[in-house]
């Protein structure tokens, strides 16, 4: 069985540097919060009735 050589030179390790953060990302969690409140707020009017 033949040893795979990396011609890379020698293996290291994970060191991906993570994407920068897109402009879009820092609205997602306001968004989502707000649409959870708003869902909320709707399932408490039907749960009531409207009374």
């Amino acid at each position: 069985m033949r040893a795979l050589i990396n011609p890379c030179g020698p293996a290291r390790p994970w060191t991906v540097q993570s994407p920068p953060e897109p402009f879009m990302s820092r609205y997602v969690a306001p968004l989502g919060f707000t649409l959870a409140a708003v869902w909320v707020a709707v399932v408490f009017v039907l749960a009531g009735g409207g009374h």
